[in-house]
């Protein structure tokens, strides 16, 4: 089930973004500050949407879409490990689609292979596979994949 990160939750965001980070940080390079945290690029504020997910009551992932370029983008996913393998990101995924019909796309840094194998399955289940994938140099990023689909009604 999802449900709106905010003000009165965000601490729960604070600390599983820090997790998320830590894992991601073998192939992002980065590295803790001063303070013993990971910066972090992109959070729920507006404009950006962020979204838990539970499963029987308990948090097992988070989500943030960004408005880019009249597409919804899924700028940071995460799901927590004792969660994976078990539907909880393709259920994630399939419901934060569902909440924004529209252009999307899904991008994956080079490096993540898991995350491309991860998205072009979720995204070719939702779409029926009518979705178009492109390889882009990304500014920040480097060599990058995205996959668009529009899933409006």
């Amino acid at each position: 089930m999802l449900e709106l990160i905010n003000e009165l939750n965000s601490l729960i965001f604070d600390k599983l973004v820090q997790d998320y980070e830590r894992e991601f940080s073998s192939i992002t390079g980065k590295q803790k500050n001063q303070d013993g945290k990971y910066s972090v690029d992109v959070d729920w504020h507006i404009p950006n949407i962020g979204y838990y997910w539970k499963e029987d009551s308990n948090i097992a992932g988070f989500c943030i879409v960004e408005p880019i370029d009249g597409y919804s983008e899924i700028v940071e996913f995460y799901v927590i490990p004792a969660y994976r393998k078990k539907m909880v990101g393709k259920n994630m995924a399939f419901a934060v689609f569902d909440k924004h019909p529209g252009l999307w796309q899904v991008r994956q840094i080079s490096g993540h292979e898991l995350a491309k194998i991860f998205w072009r399955r979720v995204i070719g289940d939702y779409t029926n596979e009518n979705y178009t994938e492109l390889q882009i140099d990304d500014q920040i990023w480097g060599q990058a994949v995205f996959q668009r689909f529009n899933n409006g009604k």
